[in-house]
């Protein structure tokens, strides 16, 4: 995925740093809490001192970059738990995602653009073979390009 100039990839890497951040918010928000001050309240002191330090001067490359391995870390997560439905539980997942990081500055675009790349972290973060044998590359890219544009998948 997409880095910034400033740190792409380093250990200060903001984008990676504000991935769990981000999986809180998505959790949070999945879990019914949707105002967003809610939300930042709900935030324990090291995810709010995360934020705080990462947002300065913070590209919003870093934001999709976060976002985006947020969702592919979502979808790791759901390797094990999801049998045979794994197209729902992806536009799920990536409508979610869509509606709880809406009011962070990350490119919602660049889940189309980048839907490859996302889509082989994916594949390298799993260990089994729900994913990979379910989701082809193409019905990702799909699946990105409906969530975003609301085409038909």
């Amino acid at each position: 995925m997409l880095s910034c100039d400033t740190c792409p990839g380093g250990e200060a890497c903001a984008g990676d740093r504000l991935t769990p951040v981000l999986l809180r918010v998505f959790e949070l928000y999945a879990g019914g809490m949707t105002d967003k001050f809610e939300i930042l309240f709900a935030l324990d002191e090291a995810e709010e001192e995360l934020l705080e330090t990462c947002t300065a001067n913070v590209e919003r490359a870093c934001w999709t970059k976060a976002g985006l391995g947020a969702i592919a870390d979502l979808l790791v997560q759901q390797e094990d738990g999801i049998v045979g439905n794994w197209p729902a539980a992806l536009e799920e997942t990536l409508s979610v995602a869509r509606d709880a990081f809406a009011r962070f500055p990350w490119r919602l675009t660049d889940l189309v653009e980048q839907a490859p790349d996302l889509h082989e972290a994916v594949l390298e973060r799993t260990d089994g073979n729900g994913f990979s044998t379910a989701i082809s590359k193409r019905t990702f890219t799909k699946a990105c390009r409906a969530v975003v544009y609301g085409d038909p998948a």
